[in-house]
């Protein structure tokens, strides 16, 4: 009876084990960039992708706080978001976040950075790189995530545990995964914007 009991312990834990597996690669595997193409011209498909009225649009994980208005973001404009949260989730939990933006050369780059300015470190924990490509009658966006901030720590981590780091290195991969499946989502509702449907 008791090596039933373990056999079955021992198959659930394969199953969980081999789920949160598959889960991180699915994650993880998609690397840092999202691409995607739609039918517009660049300066149609920049100015769809970073005006504030826009934005607020076809971003659904997210609610622009501020700035609002027509105008083309500028460099140094600052994007607060707040996350919206799950309907039913009886919690109300939401989280803020600033973008900056540090680079914008219309219609073909937008550079933007999460900036931690609270504990022991400070500096850039993500950095969002937009190019737009025009090809033939469309635009390709290329939307790529970085982790300055978590690349310089787990550099540091590195020196001193092995096991530090490669527990920074897989949170970090996660994060961007996280971010790049989010913008995967929001670029279907820009494409839609952009293409009229």
């Amino acid at each position: 009876m008791i090596r039933w009991i373990l056999i079955g312990i021992g198959v659930l834990a394969l199953a969980v084990g081999g789920t949160c597996f598959y889960g991180y690669k699915k994650l993880t595997g998609g690397g840092d960039t999202v691409v995607i193409t739609m039918a517009g011209t660049p300066e149609r498909v920049f100015a769809t992708l970073a005006t504030p009225d826009s934005m607020a649009l076809w971003m659904t994980s997210s609610r622009l706080e501020s700035p609002t208005g027509g105008a083309l973001l500028a460099v140094g404009d600052t994007l607060r978001f707040r996350s919206i949260t799950v309907q039913g989730d009886s919690s109300g939990t939401s989280v803020t976040g600033d973008w900056i933006v540090r680079e914008v050369n219309a219609p073909t780059l937008l550079v933007m950075e999460m900036r931690s300015d609270s504990g022991a470190r400070t500096g850039v924990v993500l950095m969002r790189r937009d190019s737009l490509v025009a090809v033939g009658d469309s635009t390709t966006i290329f939307t790529t995530y970085s982790t300055p901030l978590f690349d310089s720590v787990t550099t540091t981590v590195r020196d001193s545990s092995k096991v530090g780091s490669t527990i920074l290195g897989s949170a970090t991969k996660m994060m961007v995964g996280v971010m790049r499946l989010t913008t995967e989502e929001e670029y279907k509702g820009l494409k839609k914007r952009v293409e009229g449907q």
